[in-house]
This record gives C-alpha cells, sequence and structure tokens, in this order.
C-alpha cells in the first residue's frame, strides 16, 4: 500500500504531441509526485499498459483510429479498477453521458491557461488515493476473513441470553456443528439447543461467574451436531458491549477439542491394537531375553511350529532351531548383541518333525530403565523363496542347454541377458550383445512391431505371443525366426522387462509363402477348384465350390465325386482322363456335363481337367476347375427363342407389307397401303415388346416405396383404354422399381381391353360387321386392389381358359391377331425380377384375375 505523496505513474494518451508535452511538463513541474508517460494513439497506449504498470490512466477524446471512449471501453475489460480520466477539449453532456456510462473516473474539459493543469494534477491524485484506501481496505479485509475463514472452529457475536442467540457466525460454523452461519443468524438453529442437557446449566453458572468479575471465559462442554454426533467444544469469550435493553453482547471463538478429550482413550486402544496386530501378522514376533529364552511371542510362532504356549514357555530359541545350524545362531545372536541388528537364515523344526525355513532379523531393545532387555525380531518363512531360488538355478541350466535362442531385456528394452544359442545365432560373444539394443541386431519394423505386441500384452490377458521377425548377424545373414515373447513383472506387479524364445523358420516360412501364393492364385479365381486323388476322392476343394453346390469345403474332403456328379458323368470324365493317360501330349481335357447340389437340383457345367504329377510313374489323382454355364445355357436358349419369334412372328406382317404394297402397286389401289400400314404398326409393336425383353431382362433399377394406386392412375393414362373404366380397391404401397412396375400395369391394362371384352373374336372383314360388333359389345372395368399378400389387377372380360392359363407368360402367346404375344411375358420377368411370384385366375366378373404376392412390407 502507499500513503500520501507516494509516487504517481501517470499514462497520458493524446494526439497533439505539443499539448501532450506540455501537460508533462506542468504536471511533473507542479506536483513532484507525478511521473507521465506520453503516447500518441490509444494502440501505443495500450501496449504500453500491457508493458507496465500505471496508477492512472488520462486521455484525449477525439483521436484518429480509436477515440477515447473506445479507448476507455477496452481498457475497463482489462483493468476494471484502473483511474480513467477523460481530458477533452470537446465537452458536452452527451459525450459526459457515454464517459460515465463505460466506467470514466473524472470527465475535465480542457480550458485556457495553466490552472487547468493544476486542476487536472488534484484530479489525479484524489483519484489515485481513492483507489489505493479501497485496496487497501479490500486487502485489510481480505486478510480478516481469511483469517477468520482458516480458523480450526468458529467465530461468533452473541447475546448473554440462556440460548446464546447468536448475531454473527464465521463461515466455520458448518464444518464444526453442520448448520449454516445463517441458519444460527436467522435464528433457525440456536447454540443453546445444541448443548447436551447435562452441561446446559455448569456452562451458564460459569459464563456469568466470569461476566460478573469482568474477565474472560474459558469453558468445555459436549454438543450435538447437526447429524446427532456428540462431540466436545472448547469455548473463549468475553463481553464487548451492551445493547439499548441492557443485555452483554459477548464475542468469542469456539473450537472441536474431541480429539484432546479422547487422547488417551485412543492411546489405550492403540497399545491394545498393537498386541492384537502383533498376534495377528503372518510372520513370526518374538523377544529372546539375552540368554536365549523366549519371553513373548505372537500366534504364528505357536501356529508356524505346531507347539502348545506352555511349551513354548519353557523353550529357547536353540530348542526351535535345527542342530546343524546352532553355531551360525549363536554367533548372529552375539553380533546382535554388540551391534544392535542382526539377520540370519535358519531351519526350524516343528512339533511333528516338519523342517522349515526361515529369514530372523533381530533388533536389540532395552526397557523401560535402558538396560539391555534382550532381542525384538520378525521370522519370515522363505521355504517358498528357496525353492524358487533353486528353481531359477535349475531354469538358468535349461536356458543355457536348449537349442533356441533365448533372450531378456529390462523395461527400457535393452539387452540384459542372452543364452549360448543366442550368442551363436547372431554370430557375436555374449559381452559383444549384452547391453545393447535390439535394433542392432533386427530392423527397425520389427523392433517396434515387438514393442506393440508386449503393450498388447500388458492391455490383455493374454501372458505370451508370438511373431514373425528378421535378425541380422554379425556377417549380414538375415534369416526369419519366430519369436515368443512375454512381458516381466516385479514382485508390485510393475512392468520390469520382456522374455522372448526364438526359433529359426527361414526354409519352412519361403515354402509357406510360396504355398500360399499358389493357394491365393487358386481363391481368386473365382472358380470351384478341387483335387481328386486315384480313387476319385476330394483331397482339395477351394471356397468358390459352396456358392455352386451348397456344400462347405471342409464337407467335401474325403467324398467321392459322385456326391456331387451323376454316374453317366463320371464315366465320361474317366474316358476323358484314360484318354490322357494313354497320350502324353493331352496335358488337359474340357467337357461339358451337371453338378448335383444339396438339394439335387443340377446346375450345367465346363469342366477343366489335368493330371496330378505321378508318384513313382503311377496316376496320382486329378486336378480340375469348374465354370458355371447356366447363364451361358439360358442365353443360348433365349437366342434361339428370341431367332424363332423374330423369324416366326416378323414374317408374317411383314409379307403381308409386301403382299399389300405390291397389290397396290399393280392395281393402283392404295386402300390396301392401309392394311400395310396396320401391319407394319403389329411389327413396331412387337420389335418394341422385343426390345423390352432382351434390355431389361429380370433386371431391376433402384427401388422406393411405390403407391400401388397413384401408379395405377398413371399406367391407365398411359393406355388407350377406349370406354373402358378403372377401379382402384384399397390403398397400399410396395417396394419396387416404379418405371418397371408401371410397365406392368400398362401391359396387363391393354391386355384387358384388347382382349378382355366378350367381342374379342376373329376380326371380321366387313366394315359394317365391325360397327354393329362395336356398338353391341359392352365396355369392361379393370379393378386394381390390395391382398393380404400382395396386390391384384382384374377385369370383368372374357376371362383366361383355365387350359391357357399356364402358357400365358410365355413370349409369343397370344389369342388376338393383334397382339404381339409378349405383353404378359414382360409382365412374369418383371414380378421375377422383383422376386415376386405371378398367377392366374378368374376374377368375381368372370374375367381374367392376375395376382402378385410380394414379401414387401406394405
Amino acid at each position: 500500500m502507499s500513503g500520501h505523496g507516494e509516487e504517481i505513474s501517470v499514462l497520458h494518451v493524446d494526439d497533439d504531441p505539443d499539448l501532450g508535452d506540455l501537460v508533462a511538463v506542468h504536471l511533473e513541474r507542479t506536483h513532484g509526485n507525478l511521473s507521465v508517460c506520453t503516447e500518441r494513439s490509444a494502440a501505443a497506449g495500450l501496449e504500453r499498459l500491457s508493458e507496465h504498470t500505471f496508477d492512472c490512466v488520462v486521455s484525449d477524446h477525439d483521436m484518429p483510429g480509436m477515440g477515447g471512449l473506445e479507448f476507455l471501453k477496452v481498457v475497463r475489460e482489462e483493468y476494471e479498477e484502473l483511474p480513467f480520466i477523460l481530458f477533452t477539449g470537446k465537452g458536452n453532456e452527451e459525450i459526459a453521458s457515454d464517459a460515465i456510462s463505460a466506467g470514466v473516473t473524472e470527465y475535465l474539459q480542457k480550458g485556457m491557461g495553466t490552472d487547468q493543469y493544476a486542476v487536472l494534477a488534484n484530479r489525479i491524485e484524489r483519484a489515485v488515493e481513492e483507489r489505493r484506501a479501497k485496496t487497501a481496505l479490500e486487502e485489510s479485509e481480505r486478510m480478516l476473513s481469511t483469517l477468520i475463514s482458516n480458523l480450526p472452529g468458529m467465530v461468533y457475536r452473541a447475546r448473554n441470553e440462556p440460548d446464546w442467540p447468536m448475531e454473527f457466525v464465521s463461515d466455520g460454523a458448518a464444518e464444526l456443528v453442520g448448520y449454516s452461519s445463517e441458519a444460527f443468524e436467522r435464528g433457525n438453529v440456536s447454540w443453546g439447543a445444541l448443548i447436551k442437557d447435562s452441561e446446559t446449566e455448569r456452562l451458564w453458572e460459569t459464563v456469568q461467574t466470569c461476566i460478573a468479575a469482568g474477565e474472560p471465559f474459558e469453558v468445555s462442554y459436549q454438543i450435538e451436531t447437526a447429524d446427532g454426533e456428540t462431540r466436545w467444544m472448547w469455548e473463549r469469550g468475553r463481553v464487548v458491549d451492551t445493547d439499548d435493553n441492557g443485555v452483554e453482547i459477548l464475542e468469542g471463538f469456539i473450537t472441536d477439542v474431541t480429539a484432546r478429550e479422547e487422547r488417551e482413550r485412543e492411546l489405550a486402544d492403540q497399545r491394545a491394537f498393537t498386541e492384537k496386530l502383533i498376534d495377528s501378522v503372518d510372520d513370526m514376533f518374538y523377544v529372546v531375553g539375552t540368554d536365549g529364552s523366549l519371553v513373548r511371542w505372537n500366534d504364528t510362532v505357536q501356529s508356524a511350529t505346531g507347539y502348545t504356549n506352555e511349551k513354548l514357555a519353557s523353550m529357547g530359541i536353540d530348542d526351535l532351531i535345527v542342530d546343524s545350524d546352532h553355531e551360525k545362531l549363536w554367533r548372529i545372536f552375539n553380533e546382535t548383541l554388540e551391534t544392535g541388528y542382526g539377520t540370519i537364515e535358519a531351519g526350524i523344526e516343528t512339533a511333528d518333525g516338519e523342517r522349515l525355513q526361515y529369514e530372523f532379523r533381530g533388533t536389540l531393545i532395552e526397557d523401560e530403565r535402558g538396560d539391555l532387555f534382550g532381542i525384538a525380531g520378525i521370522g519370515r518363512d522363505i521355504t517358498e523363496r528357496k525353492r524358487r531360488e533353486r528353481e531359477l538355478r535349475e531354469y538358468r541350466t535349461l536356458v543355457e542347454n536348449v537349442g533356441d535362442p533365448m533372450y531378456v531385456l529390462d523395461r527400457d528394452g535393452t539387452v540384459e541377458m542372452v543364452n549360448e544359442a543366442m550368442a551363436a545365432h547372431l554370430g557375436y560373444d555374449r559381452s559383444e550383445i549384452v547391453g545393447s539394443e535390439p535394433a542392432r541386431f533386427m530392423p527397425d519394423a520389427d523392433v517396434e512391431k515387438a514393442t506393440e505386441l508386449i503393450h498388447d500384452l500388458l492391455d490383455d490377458e493374454r501372458t505370451w505371443a508370438a511373431y514373425e521377425m528378421r535378425t541380422i548377424s554379425a556377417d549380414g545373414t538375415v534369416r526369419i525366426n519366430e519369436d515368443r515373447i512375454a512381458p516381466l513383472f516385479d514382485e508390485d506387479g510393475n512392468f520390469d522387462g520382456s522374455v522372448g524364445v526364438m526359433r529359426e523358420t527361414t526354409e519352412r516360412k519361403q515354402r509357406k509363402r510360396e504355398l500360399e501364393r499358389y493357394e491365393t492364385i487358386i481363391e481368386a479365381v473365382g472358380d470351384p477348384v478341387y483335387t481328386l486323388d486315384e480313387e476319385g476322392v476330394f483331397t482339395y476343394v477351394n471356397e468358390a465350390i459352396e456358392r455352386l453346390t451348397g456344400f462347405e469345403p471342409d464337407a467335401l474332403i474325403g467324398e467321392h465325386i459322385s456326391t456331387i456328379m451323376a454316374g453317366e458323368d463320371i464315366d465320361r470324365g474317366s474316358d476323358l482322363i484314360r484318354t490322357m493317360l494313354s497320350d502324353p501330349t493331352r496335358q488337359n481335357v474340357t467337357f461339358e456335363t451337371d453338378i448335383v447340389d444339396q438339394n439335387g437340383d443340377h446346375t450345367p457345367i465346363e469342366i477343366h481337367i489335368a493330371l496330378l504329377p505321378a508318384v513313382d510313374g503311377e496316376f496320382n489323382g486329378t486336378a480340375g476347375v469348374i465354370r458355371d454355364i447356366s447363364d451361358r445355357k439360358d442365353r443360348e436358349r433365349q437366342l434361339a427363342e428370341f431367332a424363332s419369334v423374330v423369324s416366326h412372328d416378323l414374317r408374317n406382317p411383314l409379307n403381308v407389307v409386301k403382299g399389300r404394297i405390291s397389290v397396290a402397286r399393280m392395281s393402283g389401289d392404295v386402300s390396301h397401303l392401309e392394311a400395310a400400314e396396320s401391319a407394319a404398326d403389329r411389327m413396331d409393336e412387337l420389335i418394341n415388346d422385343l426390345l423390352t425383353l432382351a434390355r431389361q431382362g429380370d433386371r431391376v433399377g433402384e427401388t422406393t416405396m411405390v403407391d400401388l394406386a397413384a401408379l395405377a392412375g398413371q399406367a391407365w393414362a398411359d393406355v388407350e383404354t377406349g370406354e373402358a373404366t378403372l377401379e382402384k380397391h384399397g390403398t397400399a404401397t410396395v417396394e419396387a422399381d416404379a418405371a418397371r412396375l408401371r410397365a406392368v400395369f400398362e401391359n396387363l391394362f391393354r391386355n384387358s381391353v384388347e382382349h378382355g371384352s366378350a367381342s374379342d373374336q376373329p376380326r371380321p372383314d366387313d366394315a359394317v360387321e365391325r360397327e354393329c360388333r362395336a356398338a353391341t359389345s359392352t365396355p369392361i372395368t379393370v379393378s386394381v386392389g390390395t391382398m393380404d399378400t400382395g396386390f391384384y389387377v382384374a377385369d370383368d372380360g372374357a376371362g383366361i381358359p383355365p387350359e391357357e392359363r399356364d402358357d400365358v407368360f410365355e413370349r409369343g402367346y397370344t389369342t388376338s391377331d393383334t397382339g404381339t404375344g409378349f405383353g404378359l411375358a414382360i409382365v412374369g420377368e418383371v414380378a421375377q425380377a422383383h422376386g415376386w411370384s405371378v398367377s392366374v385366375t378368374e376374377s368375381d366378373g368372370g374375367g381374367a384375375r392376375f395376382e402378385f404376392t410380394t414379401s414387401s412390407e406394405r
């Protein structure tokens, strides 16, 4: 803190350099305690504030860039309490109001003459002194608050009345008794209510006696805390004032002294606990007199030796130790009496004759007068440790004599131990290997792999892992090895290094890699590949066989080829194999046959067969590659169908066109051209349907959820339906390719309109008869609706006879002279492409009903 007259550091910001220098001169000359630093812009002023500490900032209002008010706002964000005086030649109420709103300390308008600088100096000193006084007061209050809040109890101000009502309580109350300070000050809880009833009268009399004598009081008493716990309190207080009613005002301090009150009991409990602890430890605890007699022992001595307490009381330590260790026992015993400390490993003999190995550690003890009393110590069973030490020696012998290279790395990854086999493997002496980094003998990538593997082992429950690595010997030879590594742990379970056992796999790895290359090639072929022995039994099958037959590869190994091939096809294959055996120039053969899957279904295949290398000149079996030719066979069949349809169905209308044109040319009667045009239209319909079948086949595009009723309405609008009507029954959605499903509706609607009418008979030649028949025919109604399993399209026309319903989806099938015969074939293929089934039955109106069963959710 600073007193009056202490130097005041001022930052003055004004863009007028002459005025800035003038202000600094007047302030520093007329007021010696002012030190002024002048800057030409607000930005420079902010930078100066970040570098130095100032007691006050004086700033002009109008400055280029950042003005005085903006400068003030930025300063307030960083230096909230720093005095800031706006010293400006431009003054009005609006500027003053804005400055006050922004937190300005003083607002002073520039004037004429030098008196204004005296006023400015006074304003600076006043603002700084007020801030310093406020800071000193806040610091004093903070220190007092810190002192009170850190006291181990609570400070109070109370009225000297029976319930001791509190007017002020420090924050320590909550920690002391579980009630907040506010609870006492508001009167929600009175201190007198916490005091035990048995203490109330004594406490009141003691306090009043001290007050009457004009002395402070000190009292100890019991209270009950908020959680029901009884605690001892120590209180010191005195009268500091009297209110208008003559009631004394007390101030004092209360703290918890339960620990002090209970210390003696705790000490007694601790002594009892120590006795119990000695009796409960697993190690022997003993006190031996200077003559070697047993003076004190814990229960472990009795349980470990099998002797009763009565027997132990009559024994000396040499009665417990085996005879062969007596000389060592007494030597260490006497050394302990001389030096104060000793350790011995010796055997003990139990009551039933069993021998155990123990380590005894003893310390000289004295009695209360400081006289030598004997030796106290701990005896620890080291039988298991000795067994482990013996095993360790055995393991070391084993490690040195095993043929595989072995090593141990410390926790930092440095080689700590290698056996002789490792030294020979690397071509170095052991001394050259121990203390080296593994990267000296193996590639960095393998070192990183081993390090990651060790980290993985530390994170899971595995105790060891193996990985492939390479070693580089002294002569540069690189060998491939399998390294089995495991982490090591210390007695506390912390990672303490790693151990590894290597086995060279260079030749094995080369053979394995060559085999893997061949296996990869076979699996990558994509077609089923197999080998048969000389009896026709499978010895190898790749994964591709399962897609074709349903049999897993392992299920076919050991089975005869007849499992997946018919007898006559096996005979054909056998004849071809004999042909290869009789003709050395024949390396392989190919033939077509069928393969039989698990369900007995046949699939056309093409088999390429080659002979396996002979063993001792004898036939050793065959290898084969199977290729599914179903698609090829289907394409051949479809091509044949297509050729038949094209040759048959297109030839007739083409002949009509040519004939009608020829007649028209010869007779000059152009009416024949109308029949030629009709035949050409039929050819166009045939070509369009053929292209639809050829291009789309049984494929569908992207599927979406389609509204059946809406799509049916769109399809109906695109078909020449004449006076026919469409009815929609029910609403549903189905997952489908909308474009292809629309084609289904269009073909079914066209089929109903063209073939469903009762007047759908062979076309009459007479135009008058055609008109009469059209006038008497009844327009049909087409319905689209839903079923539990899908949807249907029906009409009330002539219908389809039962004997013809199985044929309607065949390509080229039609009962009309004007139909192409492909509309319903398209319907069938679109349904199949969606995974649906379609069937034909009779509608309620006696017409045709096409039912579609789909597994799609609606």
